[in-house]
């Protein structure tokens, strides 16, 4: 499989929404769940701190980095179901680490849910490691609480 790797463009806003609300309805990987406004999320995307994973011209993942004041950064990512296990999370992990490295961050760090394996697995191979657990601190919208573990990687 070749997928392209870039940072994200204004162009992107609607099919990283679109992907996002895809991804919010599974209700199982991450915090978001439907109802999800597309329109309202497209025009809001922080494209700045989005890279893209894109085959054929789709975008089929996406990772963030949220760079803070105190000098690590904050992951967010998400895959298009029918491209997992196929290496689109491997490439944007590596895009996402290069590029916190070149600006200077000294860690990432990430939230997952602890019945994510196949994510958690991912983290794993890149050298992530756990660093706590918060303790039903999601409430979804069944009113289940769910864990949060919580990641990092020293850059």
């Amino acid at each position: 499989m070749t997928v392209e790797i870039r940072p994200a463009e204004d162009a992107d806003r609607r099919p990283l929404a679109l992907l996002f609300a895809a991804v919010a309805e599974e209700r199982d990987g991450i915090a978001a769940e439907p109802p999800v406004d597309v329109e309202k999320w497209a025009e809001r995307w922080n494209i700045e701190r989005s890279i893209v994973a894109v085959d054929d011209g789709a975008i089929v993942g996406e990772i963030s980095v949220s760079q803070t004041s105190f000098g690590y950064g904050e992951i967010g990512m998400m895959v298009a179901s029918n491209r997992r296990g196929r290496g689109v999370g491997s490439a944007l992990l590596t895009a996402a680490i290069d590029r916190a490295r070149a600006r200077g961050l000294h860690k990432l760090a990430l939230s997952v849910f602890p019945h994510n394996e196949a994510a958690i697995a991912l983290y794993r191979k890149f050298g992530f490691v756990e660093e706590g657990r918060r303790v039903k601190h999601m409430r979804r919208a069944s009113g289940d609480l769910w864990d949060l573990i919580e990641m990092g990687l020293q850059l």
